[in-house]
């Protein structure tokens, strides 16, 4: 079963079925470079690939979309040309009996993510899950459709849908994994295979795995999941990759943009993620204006200054801000601490000025231009009891990542926190691109489940919360992304023509000219482990 997933239903901002061709870089891909088609397992849907497929641009690239969910049809249409099989959980299966002889067109490769060939236990084959369980959720289905797959997705780490399930879709998958058994159709030698699994699996046990794939070796994560692609897409990014050029598949450059020895030392970031270009210019220009559209920044700054007051912190603790804006966030939380060691930044200079003209903070107070992804402090700027930031980390390239090194700026005992969109926002904004067969050109809003910071060092979580605006129509929310500058389209994207937008913006007032925010709140606290290097730069 694919408990894979997206915490969310519906799918990412990529279009279902839909291929994206490999950056148009001199030299970095031929013709002959092969696809990779991600095929997503039970539950899920395509954007649950969003944060792995980032990692792996340099490809060709499409994704196959099974239809668990009502706002999105079947599309199993394949590419033409060569491509490469990479599916997850119940995704492995289905696609394996979907290339079983005679076939036709055969995948070049495959990589199979916490994959199996047999699901379902039986006399020969004791370590299957019991087809009761299944049967079980099957007959359920019809009753409770949201409450059976939300239940799946936290027995696997994953949030819950958020969009309507089709129980028809999910109970005929559920029947295929009672009765498959393709562990004879494996492909041979002929077809490179790669299979990666976690050691702590608890769909797809480390027990299960090794006879549900006989006779194929396993890459082993320890202490990894059923989330693979979500919990560690650096470390399945680089398999493939390295994979997918030992055997001749990959494109020229994508040696270079997987090697560690040549991946930028302080970013710790893969090459192939990317932030939209010219997003610090843009809040610049909106610095002035940006206080009368930012209804939203500043519900979620009090949600999450409320939650910071409930910490617990020195009486002068020292704290470092992320993207400190006009000074939302900045401003309540100086009203909770009449003495404090301040650093306040942004990537803007703008920003920076505007925040420090209208600031009054107690204590000693530092205010940066900076890159929060790659914060670059003085060496003797010591460690921090807070490091906190709201709206922002949806424009890092690698949030994670991001997240990581300012956990490692963190004192003993130092919290970090932090406020962002995440997959699902603005749903209402990319449904009426799709009725109309349209790609929103909005950034990727980043998976919940890719925020989980796993060092020993750190204790937390992540919670989600959503927020719902009556917007006044498509021109006016435009006006509002302008009037704080949020127009950075996605990297790789063209504006819309002007007659096509005005056909979206028709479609998004007919439905309700609503927009939904799901906003994710981590909070992670830094125990007195020490914690290894400190990244700087």
């Amino acid at each position: 079963m694919n408990p894979a997933g997206a915490p969310d239903g519906r799918r990412g901002h990529g279009q279902p079925g839909g291929t994206i061709a490999a950056p148009r870089v001199a030299g970095a891909f031929s013709p002959t470079t092969p696809t990779l088609v991600f095929v997503h397992g039970w539950g899920f849907e395509s954007g649950f690939w969003d944060v792995l497929r980032a990692r792996l641009r340099a490809w060709p690239q499409h994704a196959l979309e099974r239809g668990y969910f009502s706002s999105l049809p079947e599309n199993d249409a394949l590419p033409g040309g060569a491509f490469v099989v990479i599916g997850h959980s119940f995704g492995c299966m289905r696609m394996l009996a979907r290339f079983s002889p005679p076939a036709g067109a055969l995948p070049r490769a495959w990589v199979a993510i916490n994959g199996f060939a047999r699901f379902c236990a039986g006399s020969d084959f004791p370590q299957g899950v019991d087809p009761r369980i299944l049967r079980r959720m099957a007959s359920r289905l019809h009753a409770s459709p949201a409450a059976v797959v939300d239940e799946f997705r936290r027995r696997c780490g994953a949030g819950p849908a958020g969009a309507c399930p089709c129980p028809p879709a999910l109970v005929r998958d559920l029947r295929t994994m009672q009765e498959l058994d393709l562990r004879d159709r494996l492909p041979g030698p002929e077809a490179p295979w790669l299979a990666l699994s976690g050691a702590e699996d608890p769909i797809v046990p480390a027990s299960m795995a090794g006879e549900a794939l006989p006779g194929k070796p396993i890459d082993w994560l320890a202490g990894g999941g059923h989330l693979l692609p979500l919990q560690t897409p650096d470390w399945c990014a680089e398999r493939i990759a390295g994979f997918l050029e030992r055997n001749g598949l990959a494109p020229p450059a994508a040696a270079r943009a997987f090697s560690p020895a040549a991946a930028p030392a302080a970013s710790g970031r893969l090459v192939g993620t990317e932030r939209p270009s010219g997003v610090g210019a843009r809040f610049g220009a909106a610095a002035a204006r940006y206080d009368r559209h930012a209804e939203v920044q500043r519900e979620v700054a009090a949600r999450l200054a409320a939650r910071i007051g409930m910490l617990e912190l020195p009486e002068r603790p020292r704290i470092l801000e992320i993207g400190c804006g006009t000074g939302c966030l900045t401003r309540l939380l100086g009203e909770r601490f009449a003495e404090a060691d301040w650093t306040v930044t942004d990537l803007s200079p703008r920003m920076v000025d505007r925040a420090r003209s209208r600031l009054c903070l107690g204590g000693t107070v530092r205010y940066r231009v900076m890159d929060g992804e790659h914060p670059a402090l003085a060496e003797d700027a010591g460690r921090y009891d807070l490091i906190c930031s709201s709206m922002v980390l949806q424009w890092f390239a690698d949030p994670a990542g991001g997240l990581a090194r300012l956990a490692a700026l963190l004192a003993p005992g130092g919290h970090l926190a932090v406020a962002l969109p995440v997959h699902g926002t603005l749903a209402e904004w990319d449904r009426a691109h799709e009725v109309l067969g349209l790609r929103s050109r909005m950034i990727r809003f980043p998976q919940p489940g890719a925020l989980r910071l796993r060092r020993s060092e750190l204790a937390g979580r992540v919670g989600l919360e959503r927020i719902v605006t009556e917007c006044g129509g498509a021109a006016a929310f435009l006006r509002g992304l302008k009037g704080i500058g949020a127009t950075a389209p996605r990297p790789g994207t063209r504006p819309l023509p002007l007659q096509l937008l005005r056909r979206v913006c028709a479609e998004f007032d007919r439905t309700g000219a609503r927009c939904s925010y799901r906003i994710a709140f981590g909070l992670w606290r830094r125990t007195g482990v020490p914690m290894e290097g400190r990244t700087s730069a």
